[in-house]
Parts: structure tokens; sequence; C-alpha cells
């Protein structure tokens, strides 16, 4: 007998994928398959998981998707069913999990429990990777494999489809419950779920008004928690409205609300104790639905919105549908079937005889069957789907934050520490908070503990908000530690910075409300862009300016892309000869301005503007890489056509040499970019100078510059935030590498 892992959600974690999980491990057991389950953490909560859980992966930890595959291959398991829903896997439509199955060893099977109609080109992306990884895909309904060979390409022969199992259901004498809820002798509509807005509740409370009227005794019972994600993002609000609803209906006699999350012994005697299960949701796009299935199983009439799912298994008489968001048509139906009992019983007993073909035993052992084919065959011939992975010779060490944390107090994030302590003398800054607030933008894919990089976000914006001056329309840079600020207006790289920080947040956030703070402060301070002049600030404001006009991609806004990344070319357009620069000095921070012209040559589809980035871009690699090693510009006397300065070498330095050489990859796609992106990485653990590393491990700081006799052992804001944002960018290319179709 084979050992399956399976990879999904479980309880106590409270969703249906993670309630589908268990069932399908249960059905195993009773049929006597050995199996295990890998257990998808979500960074809300901790869980106290049964044994049946040997190994948990944290959806926002790239390492840990990485440590679970190796945990897989080496603890003899024959095959992994995987469940998959986009929401439930880190990063970018929940691509982290491809690095997981890539470095598998044995055959997969993948259920996807959501197939979208017409997903992102990232949502494809990840879609048919996992197909590739996968030997078997499993859609719970026909119209997902539908989707899978029409949408996706996906061959046929891959795809199969496999019924929701449900539970058999014995007789339950549910007198005790009916006297609980005060509903003896009434007529019981019920909706169960965990709640959110796509259940569209508030339907059937509009529908019950002209039920009452003909039914005065009906009672409808909203069973559920608000959804653990809702919570998160919104509280109690769609629940709260929908009690001012019924208040304003006058239905509070007539409609019960149960906010928890119950077991599926209770749910089996709720639908036990209903007369009619509805199903309100929202929109079509939907291939699964397990409340629908156990319904069935339960042998009651269902009246749902014709979903996806709803429309195929509620075929043939086994249910009625009505139009999405149609109150009047649904109390209708209620009213009809009310008053028709022998209709009641048909449809309940048809849609019963093909649930009957669906107990988990039997759904279980149809899953087995194919697994146990793949298995076999894998014994035959060895697994084509796999790719080779080949990981790099530096391994990235942990995402650590402790330092940044450190550094960041209730007003903003520290300018500088002596060593890795906090230095409260010189105060903060807005260019450090500008960059902070980047970096804690991008780790929201990235850390499991959302609320704190959500604080860290609030902070940072908070003093960015602060920092804006309304009577010069810019922005304020130095604040000391009592709160006082320094100057009334910080320099141009200020305004810039804030410009590729605010629409950065604005294009990328999850946060809602960060993304619309980000977006008042940006729109206020785009008048004062037309000001800049400085070649270094037109680049951080390009930078920022394209991330913002990819969501809000007014005419007014690419028309300010124009002009800013015009004015910026403008400023090395007639230089010719050796010397490549806009001045006679070399500074600071220099790879942005190239970075700046390749990304917006490549978002107008300007040729000329992206090819003087990359020559630009040469120039100063010729100059910065030293067999094989990258060797900035250093502080101390820059760079002249007398020479370049090779010590203070400074961080930042590092970040835009990797940030721009993988924006040039992104344009030339041949791998010669993304080395030199790699060297400059690597300059932080030791490649450089003085062959010693500026990253501390002990810390998760940076030490703040090169010199020549040795490192400086400052761990400043600037310094760890460029090493955190070069570690995140050289982790983005890596498994954006590798997850790259060959």
């Amino acid at each position: 007998m084979s050992k399956i892992a399976i990879i999904g959600n479980y309880p106590p974690r409270q969703c249906g994928i993670a309630t589908f999980t268990k069932d399908l491990n249960d059905g195993f057991k009773e049929i006597g398959v050995s199996t295990a389950v890998v257990a998808m953490n979500d960074g809300l909560n901790r869980y106290d998981y049964s044994d049946d859980v040997v190994f948990e992966i944290e959806q926002n930890v790239l390492s840990s998707y990485i440590h679970a595959a190796q945990f897989l291959n080496t603890n003899a398991f024959d095959a992994v069913i995987l469940q998959h829903e986009f929401g439930i896997f880190g990063g970018d439509d929940g691509i982290h999990i491809i690095q997981l199955l890539m470095r598998l060893r044995i055959p997969v099977l993948t259920t996807f429990h959501t197939v979208i109609d017409n997903p992102t080109k990232n949502q494809h992306k990840v879609v048919t990777e996992i197909a590739r990884f996968s030997r078997k895909l499993v859609s719970i309904s026909k119209k997902g494999i539908e989707l899978l060979c029409d949408v996706y390409g996906l061959p046929n022969d891959k795809c199969i489809h496999i019924h929701h199992g449900v539970h058999q259901i014995a007789p339950i004498n549910i007198s005790g419950l009916r006297k609980k809820l005060g509903v003896e002798n009434k007529k019981v509509l019920l909706t169960f779920g965990l709640l959110s807005r796509n259940k569209s509740i508030e339907v059937v409370i509009n529908a019950l008004p002209e039920v009452v009227k003909k039914h005065p005794d009906t009672v409808y019972i909203v069973l559920g928690a608000t959804h653990p994600h809702v919570m998160k993002q919104e509280g109690e609000d769609y629940r709260l409205n929908l009690i001012r609803l019924v208040s304003k209906l006058k239905l509070e006699k007539n409609v019960i609300f149960i906010n928890r999350f119950v077991s599926n012994e209770e749910l089996f005697s709720f639908l036990a104790l209903c007369d009619i299960y509805v199903i309100p949701y929202l929109g079509e796009k939907q291939i699964s639905s397990g409340t629908l299935i156990y319904t069935m199983g339960a042998t009651k009439p269902i009246i749902s919105t014709p979903f996806w799912y709803a429309q195929e298994m509620l075929a043939d008489d086994r249910g009625l549908l009505f139009d999405f968001m149609n109150s009047s048509q649904l109390s209708d139906l209620i009213n009809n079937l009310l008053d028709d009992e022998e209709k009641c019983r048909t449809i309940s007993q048809n849609a019963f005889e093909l649930a009957r073909t669906c107990y988990w035993p039997l759904i279980s052992r149809q899953y087995y069957e194919r697994v146990d084919s793949l298995i076999e065959e894998e014994g035959a011939e060895s697994l084509t789907s796999v790719a080779e992975v080949i990981e790099p010779n530096f391994i990235l060490p942990p995402l650590r934050l402790d330092h940044l944390r450190g550094l960041t107090d209730y007003t903003g994030i520290l300018q500088h520490a002596k060593y890795n302590v906090p230095d409260r003398n010189h105060g903060y800054c807005t260019d450090d908070n500008t960059r902070a607030l980047l970096l804690s933008v991008i780790l929201e894919n990235e850390v499991q503990d959302m609320d704190e990089v959500n604080r860290l976000s609030g902070i940072y914006l908070s003093f960015i908000d602060h920092a804006y001056n309304p009577a010069n329309g810019k922005f304020r840079n130095f604040m000391n530690y009592q709160r006082e600020w320094l100057d009334e207006e910080g320099s141009e790289d200020t305004t810039g910075r804030a410009a590729w920080a605010l629409g950065y947040t604005v294009s990328n956030s999850h946060v809602a409300n960060f993304q619309h703070h980000a977006n008042h402060l940006f729109e206020k301070m785009l008048p004062s862009l037309d000001n800049l002049t400085h070649p270094r600030a037109l680049a951080y404001a390009v930078i920022g300016l394209v991330y913002y006009a990819k969501t809000h991609g007014t005419s007014e806004v690419v028309e300010k892309v124009k002009y800013c990344a015009g004015k910026l070319h403008a400023r090395f357009e007639h230089i010719a000869g050796e010397w490549q620069w806009f001045d006679e000095k070399v500074s600071y921070a220099n790879s942005r301005i190239p970075q700046a012209m390749i990304q917006a040559g490549m978002f107008l589809n300007n040729d000329t503007w992206t090819q003087r980035g990359l020559k630009i871009l040469n120039w100063l690699i010729t100059h910065q890489f030293h067999h094989g090693i990258f060797s900035p510009v250093g502080n101390m006397g820059w760079f002249t056509p007398q020479g370049k300065t090779q010590f203070d070498q400074q961080p930042l330095e590092a970040n835009g040499m990797i940030d721009a050489c993988l924006q040039a990859e992104k344009f030339i796609k041949n791998g010669s970019y993304a080395d030199y992106a790699l060297k400059a990485f690597y300059w932080f653990t030791g490649d450089n100078d003085c062959a010693r590393p500026l990253y501390d491990f002990s810390t998760g700081g940076c030490r703040d510059g090169l010199h020549k006799d040795g490192v400086n052992l400052n761990q400043g804001a600037e310094s760890t935030i460029s090493w955190l944002l070069s570690f995140l960018s050289v982790s983005f290319y890596l498994r954006n590498k590798n997850n790259t179709p060959s």
C-alpha cells in the first residue's frame, strides 16, 4: 500500500479547503491508505493540528516551501495530492507553490478548487506551471476541465473529473435543536458558510417580506462566522449591515444569525432542521461548493443562483435556480416550494441519488486509484514533468527583520545606529522612511507576520504624510528625536524618493487603506515633479510614476512619465566620447538613472530611452566591476575623469546596481545582466575589495560601508534597507528564473 502526502489547509483552520483536506484524508483512512498532511499556515494564527499533520508550510515564507519539498522527498512518500486555491499560497497569485513542486521527485496530482476563465498573465502562468509539474489534474466540476483545456491549453487526457465528496448522514433527532432555536413548528430556510460579501445574504433577506406575507412562520438561519480574512480587512461591517437590513425590514423575528464556525456534526443537524437550503452567491465563476453537495446528501431541496457548479449539479430537476441578485424571483420560488411538498420531495430525492455516489470513501478511492496508477508509471519510467533545479552556489540566508524593527519606533525609522543599537542623536529623515515604506510593501508577499508588516507600513506612511508641507507642496526631510522638523523642504531627491515609494504603494500594496492614503499623497505632490531638475531625483520620480501609471494610467499620469523621463534623457542626449555622464562627477545612487530610463522606455515602448539607459549602465558596469567583483564608486572623492575613488563604498550602490541590472535583464533576457546583479549582491556577503561581509548574519542588519581598513560596523537604516531590498530583488529573480517554462 502506497503512502500519500496531502498538501492543503487543515483544521482547526476554518475554511472550505481545510474541511475538504480533512474529509479526503479521513476517506483514505477508511479504505486503509496510509497518509500524512502538509498543512498551509496563513500568518493569522498558530494552529493546534492533530497528529495527521507532519509538516507545516508558512504561506509567505519561500524557504518553507523548499524545506517542504526536501521533507517529502526524503520521507518515503510515494505521491503527493495538492489542494490548489490561489489565495492559500504566498507570492503573487500563490506562485510560491511552484518552488515546492519543481523540487519534488515523486508524482503529483493537483486538485483545482478554482479555475478562472479570464486569468491575468501571472495567474495563467501559475496554473500552467502547476500543470507542468503535476502528472494529473483534478477538477471537481466538468466546467473546470473545460476551462483548463480551452483557456489554459492543457491536454484533455491530463484532466480528471472527480466529484466533491459528501458524508453519509445518519438520522438525527433535531427536536432539541428546534426548541433551543425557537423554531418549533416553523419553516426554516438555511444558508451556511463563512460570511463575506460575495455570499450576497442580503438577497435572501430582501426576498423574505414576500415570503413572510404568505408564510408568516418562516425563519431564515444564517449559519457561520465571518471569514477570517474578511475580519482582518473590515471586521464585522458586512454582518452588521445585514442586521441593520433585517431591522429596517422589520424581520427580527424571522432571521437568526449564528456567528460561529460549526463542525460537520453541527452542520448536519442544521441541514436536517431546514426545509429549504438557499445559496445566493453573487457571481457565476465558482466550480465547487461543499455546502451544496452536503445539502444534496442531506436530501434537502436547494434554491441557488446559477453559478457554474450549481448549474451542473442541480440540472435534471435536482434543484431550482434563480437569477443573480433577483430577490423577487427568489421569493416566488421559496413560496412555491413551501406550498408544494411533492416538488420538495422530488428535487431532494433526485439530488440525493447523485450525492450518494459521492460518499467520501468512494471519492478517496477514486483519488487513490489515480495516484496508484501514477506511482506504477513512475516506477516504469522516470518522471518527465519534474524540472532540474540547480540551487545557487550561494544559498540565500533567512530573511530577518530584527534590526529593521529595532530601528523603527512609533515615529518612524531612525537614521543611524551605533553598531546595531539605534542612535537617537540623529533623529529621522523622510529619505529613509520612503525607502522603508517601499520595503514594507514589498514584504507583504514575503513574510508570515502580516500584522507586523502592516504596522511598519503604517508608521512609515504616517511619517511621510507628516513630512508633507502644504505651504510649499514639498516634503520636509530631517526631524530630530524630539519630533521637530529641521527644514521646510528636503532636497529634490526627497521629492523623487517620495514619488517612488508612494507610486509603488498605490500599485502594489494589498491593503486598501494604504493604497488610498498613498494615492492621496501622490496626487498632492504630483505637480512638484515638474520642478525637478537633477537627474537622480528625476530617476526616482520616473520609477514611481511608472509604477503608479500601471494602476492609474490616466493620460495625465502617462504624460507626466513622458515629461520626466524625457527631461532625464535630455541630460544625456548629446553626450559623446568616453565620458558618458551628465556631470564631471559621478557621485552616489548612480545606477538609478539607467534603471529609470530602461523602465520608462519599456513602459512606453520608447527604444531610444531604453538603449540610452543600457549604454549608461554598461559604462557604469565597466568602471565598477573588476575581476568579477563589484567595486562601486567610493564616497571619499567620487568618480571623475581623473579617476575613481575606491573606498567608503556604500550598500545603496550595490542595491542600485542590482535593481538596474535586473531591469536590464527584463529587456535583454539572456542572463548577462543578471550575472552582474548577482555579483553585486555577493558584495554584501564578502565578495568585495576587503573580502569582508557587510551583512550581519546575527542581527539581520547591514554595516554602513566598506573602507580601506575594513568595515564600518555601524548598522544604519539606509544600509539595512539596502540589504533587505537587494535580498528581495535577488530572491524574486532566482525564483522567477526557475519558474520560467523551458
